[in-house]
């Protein structure tokens, strides 16, 4: 059904964009859809699509920007490291809107008033995308996903400009981060990764279009937006709006996470473990304590890896990021037991006070900084402990 439906919507798209543009593309109609979130956690920040129609054919194609294999070879290694494909698929739109209806998740759609020779314009953009070379394009979550891709093919159409009135998420100022927490607030683990995983650059403010990777947004914008034509004359983008699928589902978006605890709970639990143990250490088994300190220190340095990898991700907002500093690779080096406290005591040190001080700049990961405090508590307790057991 897939194949027929891509083949047939190709011959369409060819015929409209090669016609000329009269009367006869009054039939069509062109609309944004926008998903709401379900339970699955890819689908958090929501999903865009467009609608295609031709009341004189019967065609009615939703065109989709958001496929992907999870199955695929590698396909989580790939998606950190920023070397995801997705691809653009066009299939019934009755059977496009069953998904969203299996999960309870609303759909709004959004009539886009169009003339036919944007309408024209459109479908043949649409028909080369659809080609088969063009199909696949390198996904990246804030940069150039199903939304902005959508945006992109939709205002490529237009005889003029856009003018957006500020509305919702586009009035003040917003980072990636705080709105990717906007999608998550409800996902603390979530976040938790997420922010993990973003770095300084990701607390940037956004500008007007970078904050329309997100699908809310994007329909916001267009809600309120005018074209501006060639000579001055403006009309809405949007015509008529509804909701063609209502929500049906009402915990859509709420988390019941594996782990009862919330990520500061559990750094403050690591922290008062850590404290209990290097201070009986210290005081029944000196001579041991370096050993616990660098087992710990390992764990750190094990997620540092992870950091470490990001470096090299083709996402430009995961490459700097000072949570590096406490969650080290070379925690692996610097911590081994010492029988004294010497230089690299200093180094890791220096590196937890500039994780303090690289708040300034970056918002971490909920717990990070109990758990450099904790890195911190260690190191300071070392010290006493390796003169104890030079003292024994």
């Amino acid at each position: 059904m897939y194949r027929v439906f891509f083949f047939v919507a190709l011959l369409f798209a060819a015929l409209n964009s090669s016609a000329a543009v009269d009367d006869s593309l009054d039939s069509l109609d062109i609309s944004l859809l926008t998903c709401e979130p379900h339970d699955e956690v890819y689908s958090l920040y929501g999903h865009t699509a467009i609608r295609v129609t031709d009341k004189r054919t019967g065609m009615d194609m939703a065109v989709n920007f958001g496929l992907f294999d999870s199955s695929a070879k590698n396909f989580a290694l790939r998606f950190i490291f920023g070397l995801t494909d997705y691809r653009m698929g066009i299939s019934e739109y009755r059977r496009f809107l069953e998904e969203y209806d299996y999960y309870g998740s609303g759909v709004r759609e959004q009539h886009l008033n169009l003339s036919n020779e944007e309408k024209a314009k459109f479908m043949g953009a649409l028909a080369e995308v659809a080609k088969p070379e063009n199909i696949v394009y390198r996904y990246n979550f804030l940069y150039n996903n199903c939304t902005t891709r959508a945006r992109d093919l939709i205002l490529g159409a237009l005889n003029g400009k856009v003018e957006y009135k500020k509305t919702g998420l586009q009035t003040g100022e917003w980072t990636f981060r705080e709105l990717v927490h906007k999608k998550t607030s409800s996902h603390r683990w979530t976040s938790v990764g997420n922010d993990l995983l973003l770095g300084v650059t990701a607390d940037f403010n956004t500008d007007w279009n970078e904050r329309e990777f997100l699908p809310q947004v994007l329909m916001e914008d267009f809600d309120n937006a005018e074209i501006v034509g060639v000579d001055g004359k403006k009309k809405k983008l949007v015509d008529n709006a509804r909701w063609v699928l209502p929500s049906t589902h009402p915990t859509v978006g709420n988390d019941t996470p594996a782990i009862p605890l919330t990520p500061m709970q559990c750094a403050w639990i690591f922290l008062v473990i850590v404290a209990v143990v290097s201070l009986a250490l210290l005081r029944i088994a000196p001579k041991t304590m370096p050993w616990f300190i660098y087992a710990v220190c390992c764990l750190y340095a094990m997620a540092g890896l992870v950091l470490l990898a990001m470096v090299f991700s083709q996402h430009p907002t995961v490459r700097v990021n000072l949570q590096i500093l406490i969650f080290n690779p070379l925690l692996f080096f610097l911590a081994f037991p010492m029988k004294k406290w010497n230089w690299r005591s200093h180094v890791i040190v220096a590196c937890i006070l500039l994780f303090f001080i690289g708040n300034i700049v970056q918002c971490y990961a909920e717990g990070m900084n109990v758990m450099a405090f904790a890195l911190l508590l260690m190191h300071t307790v070392s010290k006493f402990g390796i003169k104890g057991s030079k003292e024994n």
